[in-house]
């Protein structure tokens, strides 16, 4: 967190948007119940995460960033209570390994097999990337979905040229372990700024383990 702190500049500030290449805003009309209805909703790109467990090290492998929206959150909610602006560090979090879908001519499992070697510098092959499941993230909003695979990562994958994003597209990826042993604490921790998506992951992770024995996958995929 440190050497990302050293990064952000003091200043930060809200300013109407324009235009982006990853989000747009709409209204939606529509009816109900024979009247008219208007719904403002954000579109934006559906997106892949994926859980990755080190089996040497029995830890899950985390991505931590600064997330401004997070930090203008936490910035609101001091106003409100009257309290005084938080820390940047307020605007950290936790998440899964994750990117948006904006590749074509690459599959689901292809983009994520990009962003574990950009994020997080492991080369995992295809075929040890599996499917979890899909979700709908900001059901009230967005409603994009997002698909989570899982893999197992092991030291003869890690690639030294890879991993903490891309720092010319604007990103500041740190990469942490969490031990398994520490996934409750981790969990109820309101303190730490945590994706939905990580929350299911890391509840999945420690069924899967408790169901095969301490495996991810019971075939060593």
């Amino acid at each position: 967190m440190a050497d990302t702190l050293q990064r952000l500049g003091a200043g930060l500030e809200l300013a109407p948007l324009e235009r982006s290449a990853f989000v747009k805003p709409l209204s939606i009309l529509y009816q109900l119940d024979g009247k008219p209805r208007r719904w403002d909703m954000v579109e934006s790109h559906p997106s892949v995460a994926v859980l990755l467990y080190h089996r040497q090290r029995q830890a899950v492998i985390l991505v931590r960033q600064f997330r401004p929206a997070v930090y203008v959150s936490a910035m609101r909610a001091a106003q409100a209570a009257g309290q005084t602006k938080p820390a940047l560090s307020a605007g950290f979090t936790y998440e899964l390994c994750a990117g948006i879908i904006d590749k074509p001519g690459l599959d689901l499992k292809q983009i994520t097999r990009e962003e574990i070697l950009e994020e997080c510098g492991f080369d995992v092959p295809l075929a040890s990337i599996h499917l979890v499941t899909s979700y709908l993230s900001a059901i009230g909003i967005s409603g994009s979905r997002q698909t989570i695979f899982a893999a197992q990562v092991d030291d003869s994958m890690a690639v030294q040229e890879g991993g903490g994003g891309l720092k010319d597209h604007g990103e500041a990826i740190e990469v942490l372990a969490l031990p398994v042993a520490s996934i409750e604490g981790f969990l109820v921790d309101e303190e730490l700024g945590k994706s939905a998506g990580l929350l299911f992951s890391l509840m999945w992770l420690q069924e899967r383990l408790k169901a095969h024995s301490g495996q991810l996958f019971p075939t060593g995929a």
